[in-house]
């Protein structure tokens, strides 16, 4: 068996193995939507493989360009398995270039361009195509460290898409079969080794950062609190562990209490007061989103450590979440019962640690329940002093 022949034998059966696994781990944890793509991807680069190794080198030209076309694919679709892992989506510009490129490489076509141009298209098309992805990756590179290796394998495969676009370019391509012939047996089985290598470096690099991505969701879940499906205490001593390690500062607490909770249970029951719980988890959850960590620490006290970014909007948030509560409704035997909740915040300023500016949000909790509930209270500290003020 000749070696182009082991080649196409061993590259795609490696990439079926890669498709294999994980399609497994897609169906085991369908939340991993990387891996859904990641497998999309790779049998599509297997199957474009295989059909290239088996053709005759300037034979059918519609069987070229599938190869041509289905090498611009799985690139797209590897690019879109790392940015889902943050639910991003592969750059827009990617796609149309993507499928601009597969009409531009058609055979037989007015615009048809002449094998040294389509050459170094084909080649440019998959640097940029790759190289568009590279500033969101980037970006996310600080998130985990298997998110540095992740730019770092997407880099090298644009950089060699990148040198292969410079060899052809002062490699040019005659127009005849011949010229076509000589150059697939000068440099097929190199760019198509090359490929394997990169191939496999993204296949190792996904498989990590999945695997990676399986073991924080399950840390996740275990930081879940199961009834409102917000952090729980464990998620909630974390986050103020990452701010005392500097990692990411807690700018303002806010302290959410519900009132007459106890009532409720006693008049309704407890899987009454499980509903309102939930619902109220519902609410906090949509409007803190991407601005905090929201927890339930207590039977019916959640506590909001607000990201640094966002902390001026702290007295406008506890307006709206004390509002946002009120305004919650319910059917069957708590009909027309209605829901409050008592809040207090409190801006941190300074070096004050975070378990001090919860204690002085805390503070104003109480002093909205001795002002008749329903409040809203700030907490602040001047001079020394701590100052409660109602805001609403």
């Amino acid at each position: 068996m000749s070696g182009q022949s082991q080649f196409f034998i061993l590259i795609p059966a490696m990439y079926v193995l890669f498709t294999l696994a994980l399609a497994i781990v897609a169906v085991v944890d369908r939340r991993l939507v990387s891996a859904r793509w990641a497998a999309l991807g790779f049998a599509i680069a297997g199957a474009s493989i295989i059909v290239d190794g088996y053709r005759e080198p300037g034979g059918d030209r519609w069987v070229s360009w599938f190869t041509v076309a289905t090498h611009f694919l799985p690139l797209l679709i590897m690019l879109q398995a790392f940015l889902s892992r943050h639910r991003r989506n592969a750059p827009a510009f990617a796609a149309i270039l993507t499928m601009m490129a597969a009409v531009f490489v058609m055979p037989d076509m007015p615009w048809a361009p002449p094998h040294w141009l389509r050459g170094v298209a084909v080649q440019a098309t998959c640097t940029t195509i790759i190289a568009a992805g590279l500033p969101a990756l980037w970006a996310l590179r600080r998130e985990a460290p298997v998110d540095w290796i992740a730019f770092g394998v997407v880099a090298g495969a644009a950089l060699s898409y990148a040198g292969r676009t410079v060899v052809i370019f002062l490699n040019p391509i005659g127009d005849s079969q011949a010229d076509v012939v000589a150059f697939y047996e000068g440099l097929n089985i190199a760019f198509h080794s090359m490929s394997a290598l990169m191939g496999m470096s993204v296949g190792i690099v996904l498989l990590m950062t999945i695997g990676y991505d399986m073991l924080r969701g399950r840390i996740e879940e275990s930081e879940i609190d199961p009834l409102t499906q917000l952090g729980n205490r464990r998620r909630f001593e974390k986050r103020i562990a990452e701010d005392g390690a500097g990692r990411r500062r807690v700018g303002a607490v806010l302290v959410i209490d519900l009132d007459h909770f106890k009532r409720v249970n006693d008049q309704f029951g407890h899987d009454a007061g499980d509903e309102i719980l939930r619902a109220v988890g519902a609410k906090l959850n949509a409007l803190f989103e991407g601005l905090g960590t929201v927890c339930r620490t207590g039977g019916e006290e959640f506590v909001v450590l607000l990201d640094d970014r966002h902390a001026e909007a702290v007295s406008a948030l506890a307006l709206s979440a004390r509002a946002g509560i009120a305004a919650l409704s319910f059917d069957g035997q708590l009909a027309g019962t209605g829901v409050t909740a008592s809040v207090g915040f409190h801006y941190r300023a300074g070096d004050e640690d975070v378990p001090t500016s919860i204690r002085y949000a805390d503070q104003a909790v109480y002093c909205a329940k001795a002002d008749g509930r329903d409040r809203v209270v700030s907490a602040a500290k001047v001079r020394g002093l701590q100052t409660l003020r109602a805001v609403a």
